[in-house]
């Protein structure tokens, strides 16, 4: 199958977890928008829906589960991958019960980010092999 670029939103109110984000998916051949809060990561949604988003429990403005759920109606084909520093056991199973994708744990192994988005471009070529099945990759 030939690679296709996913778009990757990355919403975090830390500059530094931003940019580390940026440089490894646009390595990958990706193309990564980044917000520093949730309503601009909503906004940026509505405008440009993402493949993947990697998703900051605690941000300003609107925080992470509220991000999920506007993002489900605005951009319900999005795979949300929810993220923390600190999270308790009960946060990552509310974020799973909620429809996140994944949890991941501050801090984290770029490798990680790297199988994530391979297991969502193997998701969509699963789909566009059950749509059209005679079609050649």
């Amino acid at each position: 199958m030939p690679e296709e670029m996913l778009k990757v939103l990355v919403a975090d109110d830390q500059p530094e977890i931003r940019e580390v984000f940026e440089a490894s998916i646009l390595a990958e051949g990706h193309l990564a928008v980044l917000a520093k809060n949730g309503r601009e990561a909503v906004d940026i949604a509505r405008r440009l829906p993402p493949d993947v988003v990697f998703l900051d429990v605690k941000m300003p403005v609107l925080d992470g589960f509220g991000v999920l759920e506007e993002l489900q109606k605005v951009s319900p084909q999005a795979n949300i991958v929810m993220m923390s520093a600190a999270p308790e056991v009960e946060t990552i199973t509310t974020a799973i019960k909620k429809g996140a994708f994944t949890f991941l744990l501050k801090p984290f192994d770029m490798s990680v980010i790297r199988s994530i988005l391979n297991e969502v471009l193997q998701q969509k070529a699963d789909v566009f092999l059950r749509i059209a099945p005679d079609k050649q990759l």
